[in-house]
């Protein structure tokens, strides 16, 4: 079973039709930095796939398996740092794109193209890892409103609001 990394690609001519195609990813302390950073989370301390990849139709290729990891996000109102567990479905279909329309009909929301003839399969990685966490985390402490006179972070229209205020009085 290959052994595959953030910056891999699988070319397809390389799968064989005629069987399943499986591969492995543990990412590494360097990938897991780099995902946290591209992602805005606190850490990523770990992440991992399993997954097959199999020629399904001419021009087509399916990529199916399994994702797991431990992610840390900041908690979208607090800032307290949150474990999540990811476990999650891969579902993904890859097609050649060709220079005929007669060719192969592909509705964008249902199929990826191959770049270069290969499946960016480490970024397809990362994407599924972003999508699969909690979008906006909230920790159970969090209040649901402020109140009067609580003090909230600046804001893009903060200078206008106190503006708005003084010309009231």
């Amino acid at each position: 079973m290959p052994k595959i990394r953030l910056n891999s690609l699988i070319n397809v001519d390389h799968i064989r039709s005629d069987s399943l195609n499986f591969f492995k990813f543990s990412a590494n302390d360097c990938e897991c930095q780099l995902l946290a950073a591209r992602f805005h989370f606190i850490d990523v301390k770990a992440f991992s796939a399993e997954f097959s990849v199999n020629k399904s139709a001419r021009n087509c290729w399916d990529v199916n398996g399994q994702l797991r990891g431990h992610v840390v996000q900041a908690c979208g109102v607090t800032g307290v740092p949150l474990r999540e567990t990811v476990d999650f479905k891969i579902k993904e279909r890859y097609v050649r794109v060709v220079s005929s329309l007669n060719e192969v009909e592909v509705l964008i929301d249902e199929a990826e193209p191959l770049e270069n003839g290969a499946i960016n399969i480490g970024e397809m990685l990362a994407q599924s890892l972003a999508v699969a966490v909690t979008p906006w985390p909230r920790a159970v402490e969090a209040p649901e409103t402020f109140t009067s006179g609580e003090k909230l972070p600046d804001h893009p229209f903060a200078g206008l609001a106190a503006f708005k205020r003084q010309t009231l009085k």
